[in-house]
């Protein structure tokens, strides 16, 4: 846990203390009533900002991650997306595992993809072993029913310096998580990737290697 949200949560806690005890000590009814009423409105402070700081976050993150660029045809398709795809991964055993990750699309290359994760995450042990990857993103819409999804893409883990060097290069990055410098980021570079939707449409989007 970062810092910053270790203080958010102390500070939630301590007020709940507080507010707990003056119930407790004021003068109405019996000790066990405001024992009660003390104990529900503590907790209903304790969880209420808590769920307002998660929901505030989510809503934060949703209108950064995916694609801020507007100058290439995949980002073009992106727009419409959700910042959200799920990615494909095989582990030595070569059994594929997915997971549903956040991404951001790289202001330089149109074909680079970055995500944030746990270091100790058995995908990250994965990636390093087998870097080659697949993805699909969500439908765009019921009505259209457009979705990107490639299985030409390799990833690349860069951890430490390697990570700390990016960020500097890729900011972005940071939305993801605000500590991503400290953690595991994923670069995935796309060779080609579909694009389909429920009218038949169909295009392959190459990119030079």
């Amino acid at each position: 846990m970062y810092l910053k949200r270790f203080v958010q949560l102390f500070v939630i806690f301590f007020v709940s203390l507080v507010i707990f005890a003056l119930i407790l000590e004021m003068n109405f009814g019996n000790f066990w009533l405001r024992f009660a009423l003390g104990l529900l409105v503590a907790y209903i402070f304790l969880t209420l900002p808590l769920v307002l700081l998660t929901i505030f976050k989510s809503n934060r993150k949703a209108k950064v991650v995916g694609t801020n660029a507007s100058e290439n045809e995949l980002a073009y398709l992106l727009k419409d997306f959700p910042g959200y795809l799920a990615l494909s991964v095989t582990d030595e055993s070569l059994k594929s595992s997915t997971t549903i990750m956040s991404f951001i699309q790289a202001q330089k290359n149109e074909n680079v993809l970055y995500m944030v994760s746990d270091k100790k995450a058995s995908k990250i042990y994965d990636l390093k072993k087998n870097p080659l990857v697949s993805f699909t993103t969500w439908f765009d819409s019921l009505e259209n029913g457009g979705r990107l999804s490639s299985n030409r893409v390799k990833s690349e883990v860069l951890e430490g310096e390697a990570a700390q060097k990016l960020i500097k290069e890729e900011p972005l990055i940071l939305s993801l998580h605000e500590n991503a410098e400290n953690m595991s980021i994923i670069r995935l570079t796309i060779e080609s990737v579909l694009y389909e939707n429920f009218k038949g449409q169909m295009k392959v989007i190459e990119f030079e290697k």
